[in-house]
């Protein structure tokens, strides 16, 4: 009976999660090995006497152990199987419906990618709506961007990608959630959350929790874009959310200052930067030939706003098409989502808005600028010109519209009425409690009375502000009713 052989290594020296094997000839980086109790590794680096492991499985290795190499390598098998499941970097379910059935269609791909190619690339033309006004109106973000999230704790981060994600369930977007370092309760009460409002279907979420070993958190990243690529390719577009870089950082210094790497700037290996960016690179919009899909990357960072200077977040700010600002400040008197505008920058979303939303986002902009200044200078006056006055009460009419609760959408068309309404003679002695009554009756009325309804049909073929402007001038005695 002829006998296979098998190549095989020795442990030499261990340190934690990571070891170093003598043996093993033909082995690669990224080639997956097994001890005799089941505890897996993947080949992270190969010098001329040994091979560096990193342990997958929380297992005690000794030294003399004996690893066998794997037939296969780092990867995922990816398919539509993974729809509204919770799994680990690995593909293994952590959701507690049970492993996926062995029928199932399923593609395997290899974690570690290289970024396509500017020749792969088209122009980011679409805009990927959010249904959240202060985004789609003021910061808007296009389809294939890399847009970081950034901010202080408890400012409504992740209320505010949940939000994105619900908001995308009839969109034919996929959204893929991973959850890098997190608490095993976080990770469950995202489930619950999206489950609840029927936005797990077109979801996944990959989730290695703080209490895993450091090598299975560092993978999360990749595991995401890897799905994310096999979506897209089908011509689809793809949302992946990063939470947060800032732990994979960390548990990417463990690894490297364990296996020896030379520490820099706060003690991170020199290579982080790349680490990152290997990672955001992936997204974009592609060509026809290349799948014809989208990936929009959110990654997160959560860090100290009185010092915006620490190394991972003005890496992560280089590296992206700009971010969104969170403040708890904001978050701590109603602002919902607490996004300083002033501070946040879109330098793509832009150029897929069309001309009307543009210059509205323009005029409002400007005015909440001008707004700003103006308040500092009325600290010291007790009089106020009218226009002066004028200004001030449209900057507070305008945080009212943009306030918008959690679990709530409003459609691109409203948004941009509610903005120019602030302009119009009707609102020309509202007040913001005004506002707070009847902004929901203002958008159901505009969806549904047939008068009103005409004028959110004609929105996206307005050239001007003036144009629609003048429409809801002439609305002015059906909104006068509406609101009595």
């Amino acid at each position: 009976m002829k006998q296979t052989q098998q190549e095989v290594g020795y442990v030499i020296s261990s340190k934690g999660f990571l070891i170093y094997l003598d043996g093993l000839p033909t082995v690669k980086v990224n080639d997956l090995v097994e001890n005799e109790s089941g505890g897996r590794g993947w080949v992270n680096s190969l010098s001329s006497d040994k091979v560096e492991v990193l342990m997958l499985d929380d297992v005690k290795v000794t030294p003399g152990q004996l690893f066998k190499r794997l037939p296969e390598r780092l990867g995922i098998a990816a398919g539509d199987h993974l729809l509204g499941r919770a799994i680990n970097p690995l593909g293994v379910p952590i959701d507690g419906r049970g492993l996926f059935s062995r029928t199932k269609k399923a593609t395997v791909l290899e974690l570690e990618q290289e970024a396509p190619g500017i020749g792969a690339r088209q122009f980011i033309t679409e805009q990927f709506t959010t249904n959240i006004t202060i985004i789609d109106s003021l910061i808007p973000i296009g389809k294939g961007q890399r847009e970081l999230i950034v901010g202080d704790a408890h400012a409504g981060k992740t209320a505010f990608l949940i939000d994105t994600i619900v908001n995308q369930k009839n969109t034919g977007t996929i959204c893929i959630y991973a959850s890098v370092g997190k608490p095993v309760a976080s990770v469950r009460d995202l489930i619950d959350v999206l489950r609840a409002n029927k936005a797990l279907a077109h979801s996944i979420i990959i989730a290695a929790s703080s209490n895993e070993p450091a090598p299975l958190i560092f993978l999360t990243p990749k595991t995401a874009f890897t799905l994310a690529e096999y979506f897209q390719k089908q011509g689809l577009d793809v949302l992946v959310i990063l939470d947060d870089l800032g732990n994979h950082a960390k548990i990417y210094r463990e690894i490297s200052l364990l296996g020896d790497k030379s520490p820099g700037r706060e003690s991170y290996p020199g290579d982080i930067f790349y680490q990152h960016a290997h990672l955001v690179e992936r997204a974009g919009k592609f060509k026809k030939e290349y799948g014809g899909g989208s990936i929009t990357a959110l990654p997160v960072i959560e860090l100290n706003l009185t010092d915006f200077t620490t190394f991972i977040p003005t890496n992560l700010m280089a590296m992206t098409d700009g971010h969104l600002l969170f403040r708890s400040s904001l978050h701590n008197i109603g602002q919902r989502p607490a996004i300083d505008i002033s501070l946040s920058v879109s330098r793509v979303g832009r150029q897929t808005q069309n001309k009307l939303s543009s210059l509205l986002s323009s005029r409002i902009r400007g005015l909440l600028s001008q707004a700003e200044e103006l308040e500092t200078i009325s600290r010291f006056s007790s009089e106020l010109p009218f226009e002066t006055q004028l200004i001030l009460k449209r900057k507070e009419l305008i945080e009212e519209i943009i306030k918008q609760p959690s679990l709530t959408y409003v459609v691109k068309e409203i948004q941009s009425i509610l903005l120019a309404l602030i302009f119009t003679g009707f609102m020309a002695d509202k007040e913001r409690h005004f506002l707070e009554k009847y902004k929901g009756v203002l958008i159901e009325a505009f969806l549904k009375e047939p008068s009103l309804l005409k004028i959110t049909q004609s929105v996206s073929k307005l050239e001007s502000v003036e144009e629609l402007i003048k429409l809801l001038e002439g609305a002015r005695p059906v909104l006068t009713k509406i609101c009595q």
